[in-house]
C-alpha cells in the first residue's frame, strides 16, 4: 500500500490509503467519522440493513493498530451514530474493542451525533473541540480556511470526490486541505456516504482508494 506524506504547522503527516492519518512524530493515528452503530439505527426504523457495520470499521481499525502500533489514538467525533443509551449491543461491542487496546491511549473530540455517551465515558478520553495535541488543534467541525488557534485538522464533511473516464465514473473518499493551515479527513466508518468536493485554487485534494493516496490535480477535467 502506498500513503504520501503532507506537512501541516510544523508536522510531518502520512496520509493513509484506509482513510487514517499516521502522526510520527506523537506516535498516533487519526481517524474521524465513525458513526458506529449507524445501520442499527436504520434497523430499528424497519429499514432493512444488515448487521456487521460496527464491527467491520472496529476491525478495521483494530488492523491499522496493529500495523502502526500507536500509543495514541485521537478520533475526530462522530464515534457513534445515536445515543448509546438505546443499543446495548453496540455499547457492549464497544466496550469490548476497547479493552482489546487498553494499552492504547485514545482521545475522542465530541462531533454533532455523540450525544448521551455517559455509557461510553470510560471508554475514551472525551474532549470538546478545539483540542491542542502536538502543536495541531483537533476539531470534528472544520473551523474555516484559518482556525485562530492554529494549524488543525477535523472531519464532519465526510469528503469525497468523483473521478470520470470516458462514461465511467469513480467515487473515493478524500483528504482535502482547504489552505496550507488545514486538514478534513475522509470517514472511516463503513455507512456514512459523503459529500462531494469540487476543486477550487488553493486546496488540495488526496483520494484514498484503498490501495493508495495521491493528490488530485485541480485542473484535471477528470474530476468534479
Amino acid at each position: 500500500m502506498s500513503s504520501l506524506s503532507v506537512t501541516l504547522g510544523r508536522e510531518s503527516l502520512e496520509l493513509l490509503p484506509e482513510g487514517a492519518i499516521w502522526w510520527p512524530s506523537r506516535s498516533a493515528l487519526m481517524v474521524a467519522d465513525l458513526h458506529l452503530g449507524k445501520a442499527g439505527v436504520f434497523r430499528r426504523a424497519g429499514l432493512a440493513i444488515p448487521e456487521g457495520d460496527t464491527r467491520a470499521t472496529l476491525e478495521r481499525l483494530t488492523a491499522l493498530i496493529r500495523q502502526h502500533r500507536p500509543s495514541r489514538v485521537y478520533l475526530l467525533g462522530d464515534i457513534v451514530h445515536a445515543s448509546p443509551a438505546r443499543d446495548p449491543a453496540l455499547r457492549q461491542a464497544i466496550s469490548d474493542w476497547r479493552a482489546g487496546h487498553a494499552a492504547v491511549t485514545m482521545v475522542a473530540v465530541l462531533g454533532n451525533h455523540d450525544r448521551q455517551i455517559t455509557a461510553l465515558r470510560r471508554c475514551f478520553d472525551w474532549q470538546p473541540e478545539p483540542f491542542e495535541a502536538g502543536g495541531l488543534w483537533l476539531h470534528h467541525h472544520p473551523p474555516g480556511a484559518a482556525s485562530p488557534q492554529g494549524p488543525w485538522l477535523a472531519g464532519h464533511w465526510h469528503p469525497v470526490v468523483k473521478l470520470r473516464a470516458g462514461g465511467d465514473q469513480l467515487r473515493l473518499p478524500a483528504f482535502v486541505m482547504p489552505s496550507d493551515q488545514g486538514l478534513i479527513l475522509p470517514a472511516f466508518g463503513g455507512l456514512t456516504g459523503g459529500h462531494p468536493v469540487a476543486p477550487r485554487p488553493g486546496q488540495r485534494r488526496y483520494p484514498c482508494s484503498g490501495q493508495r493516496v495521491f493528490l488530485l490535480d485541480e485542473s484535471s477535467g477528470a474530476a468534479r
